[in-house]
């Protein structure tokens, strides 16, 4: 907050003399000149003070050091300092510092000078001090209120003149006065400080000050001093507050004062900060921007976070909501699509392959049953082999394609074997096929006559068949097909060779 520092001459009816005192005057000292506003105020009498109130946290005491000065003693709340010489050799001082505080708590405080040494003399030019106004890092606003302001209100009317002797001495030219006892000026205002200037002299009077707001200062001054001085401070007040604020200064008459007593007012000046005053912003203007400034940084924040989601989203390929899932592929048709097996055969015109082998193996008791032919698909279709999941026939196309593998997955431990699903081999292709060592050598194996087929082509050629006795199936051996010749006719699209392995496993 502002810190102000006020300043009074030995003159203002804030400071309190005791009677021991007397005024500086050319005719008494001709170095009166050297002092602020060439006056002062000095007593050689012991134990002669003069204190004032104010609320701050510094004070200063100004006056001069001179050969025919001595001892004077400061307290500060009924707190005694060291006294202090204030005599010096040639050459005197003058408007030097007396005393100076440490800085004080924020508050009202007493300050007192006495004399303390019997003899000499301690003098008073003027006095200052601090006090804090508004909130830190604020800017100080000092408004001059003339007397002819509407600030100011005069009652009653007529009790009050603004034709006065030394109109060039007043701020602005004009002023008011009155000598009636009992007349008021009222000066309203906002601020949180505030001081009254106005001139004095030896038509002074006794007056009386008031304020809506408790103070601690003494409440009744004097403006009769024997200088006449202008511009000097009638009233002061501080730490008022923001609130709207009214200083009433009465008319006293003293006893016994001989002629007319007039206390007359020049201006005011208050002092306040932007927050203090209307000068600032309204609390809800505050509350309204605050509110909005915080609006726009979550604004802010949630854009930033927004952008990082999005720079993670085409980094990881990945999209969010409420989390993190993975981003979903474009639906292929080689990927959701699901094609049947699908067999290679030879047309009938080509040339026979150079192994004329069947070859027939069987596993004993490696399969519980293998399924029947008309689960198989055709040799010249797309038909895809529907069986149980644990039996379900994988088709396998060799490298030779000339030979089709089936091979059938075991059952189940808790499944049963079903005869109907048990395969049956088809005819095999129309033609001559040779049979050679290594078909013969796998039968004697596996205990299995050879076929002999040694019959050219044609339409006399006899039918192979293979028919597989399921009827006294054990679940320890499978026996081997037996290979018979049926007198029917081999179709003539069939001319491909192939390889069935069939399996049976025992339960």
């Amino acid at each position: 907050m502002p810190n102000v520092t006020f300043r009074m001459e030995d003159t203002s009816p804030l400071l309190v003399y005791s009677d021991a005192w007397t005024t500086g005057t050319f005719q008494s000292d001709n170095l009166t000149e050297q002092y602020s506003q060439s006056s002062y105020m000095y007593t050689s009498a012991m134990n002669a003070d003069v204190f004032f109130v104010f609320n701050g946290t510094k004070v200063s005491i100004y006056g001069g050091k001179r050969a025919r000065n001595g001892f004077y003693q400061i307290a500060v709340d009924r707190n005694d300092y060291t006294p202090v010489n204030g005599k010096t050799d040639n050459p005197e001082s003058f408007q030097t510092p007396l005393f100076s505080s440490t800085w004080l708590s924020n508050a009202f405080h007493t300050v007192n000078l006495k004399n303390a040494n019997a003899g000499s003399v301690v003098d008073l030019d003027y006095v200052t001090w601090v006090t804090a106004v508004g909130k830190e890092d604020e800017q100080l606003i000092t408004n001059i209120f003339e007397d002819n302001d509407p600030s100011f209100t005069y009652e009653p009317a007529d009790a009050w003149t603004t034709n006065l002797n030394n109109l060039g001495t007043f701020s602005g030219g004009s002023g008011h006065a009155s000598s009636k006892e009992g007349s008021t000026m009222k000066f309203s205002f906002e601020g949180d400080a505030v001081s009254l200037y106005g001139p004095v002299g030896a038509n002074g009077t006794l007056y009386s000050v008031s304020i809506n707001v408790g103070t601690g200062l003494p409440n009744s001054y004097t403006t009769k001093k024997t200088l006449s001085r202008s511009n000097q401070l009638l009233y002061h007040a501080s730490k008022l507050g923001p609130d709207r604020h009214t200083v009433t200064l009465t008319v006293l008459h003293e006893d016994g004062a001989s002629g007319e007593s007039t206390l007359a007012v020049d201006y005011a000046q208050v002092y306040t900060t932007p927050s203090l005053s209307g000068q600032g912003l309204s609390t809800g203007a505050v509350v309204g921007i605050t509110l909005g400034t915080v609006a726009g940084f979550i604004a802010l924040v949630g854009i930033a976070i927004w952008g990082v989601l999005c720079y993670i989203k085409q980094r990881h390929n990945r999209s969010f909501f409420y989390g993190f899932v993975e981003k979903s592929k474009p639906e292929k048709e080689d990927e959701l699509s699901a094609h049947p097996f699908q067999y290679n055969t030879v047309p009938s015109g080509s040339p026979p392959p150079t192994q004329h082998t069947l070859l027939t193996q069987v596993s004993h008791g490696s399969l519980a049953a293998t399924p029947n032919t008309g689960q198989w698909p055709r040799s010249g279709g797309q038909d895809s082999i529907e069986t149980s999941v644990s039996q379900r026939p994988l088709l396998h196309q060799t490298s030779n394609p000339n030979v089709q593998e089936i091979i059938i997955p075991p059952a189940g431990m808790s499944e049963k074997m079903r005869r109907e699903l048990a395969p049956r081999l088809q005819a095999p292709p129309q033609g001559t096929r040779p049979r050679q060592n290594p078909a013969a050598l796998g039968a004697q194996n596996h205990n299995m006559s050879t076929v002999r087929e040694e019959s050219s082509g044609g339409s006399n050629a006899p039918n192979l068949t293979v028919a597989t006795n399921t009827d006294n199936l054990s679940y320890g051996s499978a026996p081997p097909p037996e290979y018979t010749q049926q007198a029917s006719a081999i179709p003539s699209t069939a001319a491909s060779s192939f390889y069935a392995r069939e399996a049976y496993r025992g339960h």
